[in-house]
């Protein structure tokens, strides 16, 4: 309830208290600096309600000095309590509605996360195309040079030949990298374990940099810096410490 009074407020100060008089009593009359309106309290002919629009206030003379703000006008107007006097004001300027805004609020904040979440799945989605594409064309080019060198179809021990072995080489051993076949670098690829450290985070990190390397997968600098910080947490945390949770999950 508090919350509704204190929207209104907000927003009725931005309407202002004599277009609230002229709409929800009488049309004020300026006097000097401020305005004036007949007391309801009163059969007076002389206006003795004073409007002051700079501070949205109200005070009737004829009342004992009664005043207030533009609820407690309408309301002493109108005769009833500040809260019927809030819900008519609200229906016939379309204030905020508490409830409403903090209903708003949490589908804004439910579709933020939501698309967090897309966004994520996305990012995953589109590192594990880049690892499985790669992967497949440095296949293809392993049996290439193997070919090539097993066939002799270039002269052994010239430039070409050395060429092919060369990047034999280097192709074998980034696919070890991507299909993680060392096992004595990635011993476990689990993500999360009670008792051992994972090196799945060590295996994305060094793959990471093969994709990049190639043009395939480019990841963005706050990727890194949360795989880097799991890996670093891996690496030292104790049997005993709490799990981390890495922000990036590929």
């Amino acid at each position: 309830m508090k919350s509704d009074f204190a929207l209104a407020k907000e927003e009725l100060s931005q309407i202002g208290i004599k277009r609230v008089a002229a709409d929800f009593y009488q049309e004020p009359r300026r006097k000097g600096s401020c305005y004036f309106v007949k007391s309801p309290a009163t059969h007076d002919k002389t206006a003795s309600l004073a409007i002051y629009p700079n501070s949205n206030r109200f005070c009737d003379f004829a009342n004992g000095n009664l005043s207030g703000d533009c609820i407690a006008f309408v309301a002493y107007v109108k005769g009833c309590n500040q809260w019927q006097a809030l819900k008519e004001l609200q229906a016939y300027y379309g204030l905020t509605d508490a409830r409403e805004q903090e209903k708003e609020e949490a589908r804004r904040r439910i579709q933020l996360q939501q698309e967090q979440e897309r966004r994520k799945e996305e990012r995953k989605r589109t590192f594990y195309a880049a690892l499985w594409c790669e992967i497949d064309r440095l296949k293809r080019w392993e049996g290439i040079y193997r070919t090539s060198i097993e066939k002799a179809v270039f002269e052994p021990f010239s430039d070409t030949w050395a060429y092919c072995v060369n990047e034999l080489q280097k192709t074998e051993y980034r696919l070890d990298i991507l299909c993680a076949a060392d096992c004595r670098e990635y011993t476990r690829l689990k993500p999360y374990h009670e008792n051992l450290p994972s090196d799945r985070y060590k295996w994305l990190l060094d793959c990471l940099a093969v994709l990049q390397e190639c043009g395939a997968f480019q990841a963005t600098k706050e990727e890194i810096k949360e795989i880097t910080a799991q890996q670093n947490f891996e690496l030292t945390r104790k049997p005993e410490t709490t799990v981390r949770r890495c922000g990036v999950e590929w």
